[in-house]
């Protein structure tokens, strides 16, 4: 009998453990930039919220949002990134993503910058 309480305070331990370290080491998975199935995803992991958002791909072509409060996703199909010309972004002519640069105001009025792979050249 005492031998099976032991047994069952340590796994009981090795539980707790377990479920402590992986919660508290364990890396959070969310990028802020991340490109998926044909679209570019864009995560506030901020606690504020942003607005005049700017999404540049390629350095050449752009995607708006007026806001992105805090936690929200932005996903923008690559189709609908444009050229100052009207162009639209075609992956098939041009190939996939190569950088990405998202710019914006920060609800304290600070500007918000991120990039992703290359990011944009100016």
């Amino acid at each position: 009998m005492r031998v099976s309480r032991l047994l069952l305070l340590g796994v009981l331990l090795v539980v707790v453990l377990g479920t402590l370290f992986s919660r508290r080491c364990g890396d959070d998975s969310r990028s802020a930039i991340a490109v998926q199935e044909g679209r570019v995803v864009v995560t506030n992991l901020t606690g504020q919220a942003w607005s005049n958002v700017d999404v540049w791909l390629n350095t050449w072509y752009r995607a708006q949002a007026p806001a992105l409060a805090p936690g929200q996703r932005l996903e923008i199909p690559l189709r609908v990134f444009v050229a100052g010309y009207g162009q639209h972004f075609d992956s098939s002519l041009r190939g996939g993503p190569v950088g990405i640069e998202v710019t914006a105001k920060a609800a304290d009025g600070s500007a918000v910058t991120l990039t992703w792979g290359e990011g944009r050249r100016r």
